[in-house]
């Protein structure tokens, strides 16, 4: 979910040719818990390292959610970073604080459309790396703050407007940040014809369930030794966002790097 603006595909095609020269072998188009189980890559391998990312998004569970206009953050990155050409609408509103919200906006805006994102705290609170917003508004996307979406307007079966409230902030929720609270009739419509949420995602962990239960937590991710990105399972290994690690892919590497070193002990 990486955009080509931040993430060159050619130096991602580069390395996998890489990678593929020293001798590692890529299965394509297999889903594991479906074309293969994990029982059955654990029987034939001496250990296994999980990356599977937080692909699993959450809804905004508001009223005509799955209207025709509204997509994900994730399904407009992946599109756009596939090299396919994607049409989107004139006036896009991005629901999200997040770092994925972010490249979400400034792709949408690479391909023409005016762009406005939509957070319920204030900026302070964004999760998105300071100067990534920056960047964002200096490229001329709208940023309204304490804002929240209530409801997706419909016209003829596509995407109309959004109904939105405004907010304030109330009592320290358990993130340590305060928790938003509507404003009593402070309700508003947002001009638009394309919605894209991007609210935050989760890993798509279920294929562990029938391995061991015991290694994931309640949020899905996988619970590893900090220091060797160790399971509890016995040469089954995890990093970067599946493991909780921070949101960089830099991070990530660093973490697939740190945990090879343990694999060859």
């Amino acid at each position: 979910g990486i955009p080509p603006y931040r993430l060159p595909r050619e130096i991602i095609e580069r390395e996998i040719n890489s990678i593929e020269k020293m001798g590692v072998k890529i299965k394509l188009n297999t889903r594991v818990g479906k074309d293969i189980s994990i029982k059955e890559i654990k029987e034939k391998h001496d250990a296994i390292y999980i990356a599977i990312g937080n692909y699993k998004e959450y809804a905004l569970g508001i009223e005509n959610e799955g209207a025709n206009g509204v997509i994900s953050g994730l399904q407009l990155l992946k599109e756009t970073g596939q090299g396919k050409k994607v049409k989107v609408g004139k006036k896009i509103v991005v629901i999200g604080g997040g770092n994925s919200a972010i490249d979400t906006a400034r792709t949408a805006r690479r391909l023409g459309a005016e762009v406005t994102i939509l957070y319920r705290r204030e900026r302070k609170d964004m999760p998105a790396f300071e100067e990534e917003i920056d960047d964002a508004l200096e490229e001329g996307i709208k940023l309204d703050v304490l804002v929240a979406p209530s409801e997706v307007l419909v016209k003829n079966g596509k995407v109309a407007g959004l109904k939105c409230t405004r907010m304030f902030l109330g009592s320290y929720d358990d993130s340590g940040r305060r928790r938003p609270v509507p404003i009593k009739d402070s309700e508003f419509d947002v001009d638009c014809d394309m919605i894209i949420t991007a609210i935050g995602q989760s890993p798509d962990s279920a294929f562990l369930n029938d391995f061991s239960r015991e290694i994931l937590a309640k949020n899905g991710t996988i619970k590893v030794d900090k220091w060797t990105r160790s399971t509890s399972v016995k040469g089954v290994f995890a990093g970067g966002d599946v493991a909780g690690s921070g949101q960089t892919v830099i991070q990530a590497i660093a973490d697939g790097k740190e945990t090879s070193g343990e694999i060859d002990k």
